[in-house]
Parts: structure tokens; C-alpha cells; sequence
């Protein structure tokens, strides 16, 4: 019963710092916090509390959220940046209230419209650009900010 409890209190004290950006850690909380007659005391491997850190410091440094978009272009070479740019501009003139992304990792260019986050809901809109765009396809973009999506 006192495992099952401990694990509640712990995992309510993980979601509760997965919303707090501050630098503690959830193992510091726990620590840290008093109940009316003791206090929590957590038994386990030193890894684990390594490997929890590890987590939550990747968190950080990427905030983003797997999801799709559609990519319109990809291109490399001395042309590719200036292609890129005519295709935002010719997607934005077509469906003005659509966001486009213009994105370089080298050596690719690439312009990518919508934020989606499941493929499914990719579909509709890949349907209307694919009559201007026949090339576009939908991909899987691993850093999508939260409230990008629809």
C-alpha cells in the first residue's frame, strides 16, 4: 500500500514539473515536501534519477512536439533559396490564410505549410495544394510548437 501510494504522490509530482519550466527537479520536490507526520522518502537505483534529469533536460532544449506538415519544395543548390521563396509566395497568394514554413538544413531547402498532429488530419489540405503542387507530400516534422497546431 505505502509503494502504491509513494508512486501516486511521485507521479503527481512528475506531471506537476512537467508544467513548471523551473530547475528543480522532480526528485527535489518530492524531497522537499512535508506531509502531517513524515516525509517521502524515495528508494531506487542512482540511475534512475540520472536517467529522469536526462529526460527532462532533452525537454527543454527541444519544446517541441512530433506532428506532420506538407512539404511543398525541397531543393538544393545556388537556385534552391530563391525557389523556395517563390513557392511561399505563390502557396501564400493561393491560400493566403495558411502558414508556411521556409526552412533550411543544410543543404536542403524546404517550404512546408500546416502543423498537424496526426497525419489524417493532413489530408484535406493536401487535397487542395496538390492541384498547384503536384510534387507535395505530407512529412513527419519532430519539432511542431504546441500552439502551431490547428
Amino acid at each position: 500500500m505505502r509503494l502504491i501510494f509513494g508512486l501516486v504522490v511521485f507521479l503527481s509530482v512528475v506531471q506537476l514539473s512537467a508544467q513548471d519550466r523551473s530547475n528543480t527537479t522532480p526528485f527535489e520536490k518530492v524531497r522537499e515536501r512535508n506531509f502531517s507526520d513524515g516525509k517521502i522518502e524515495i528508494r531506487q537505483a542512482a540511475g534512475i534519477e540520472q536517467l529522469l534529469n536526462h529526460h527532462i533536460q532533452n525537454n527543454r532544449a527541444n519544446p517541441g512536439v512530433e506532428g506532420f506538415r506538407i512539404q511543398l519544395y525541397s531543393g538544393t543548390g545556388a537556385q534552391s533559396r530563391q525557389e523556395a521563396q517563390e513557392v511561399r509566395t505563390r502557396l501564400l497568394s493561393l491560400f493566403p490564410d495558411e502558414k508556411v514554413v521556409v526552412e533550411y538544413n543544410a543543404p536542403f531547402w524546404r517550404v512546408r505549410v500546416g502543423s498537424f498532429r496526426h497525419k489524417h488530419e493532413a489530408l484535406p489540405l493536401l487535397r487542395r495544394v496538390k492541384a498547384p503542387f503536384p510534387n507535395s507530400y505530407i512529412v513527419r516534422d519532430p519539432a511542431i510548437r504546441p500552439e502551431e497546431f490547428r
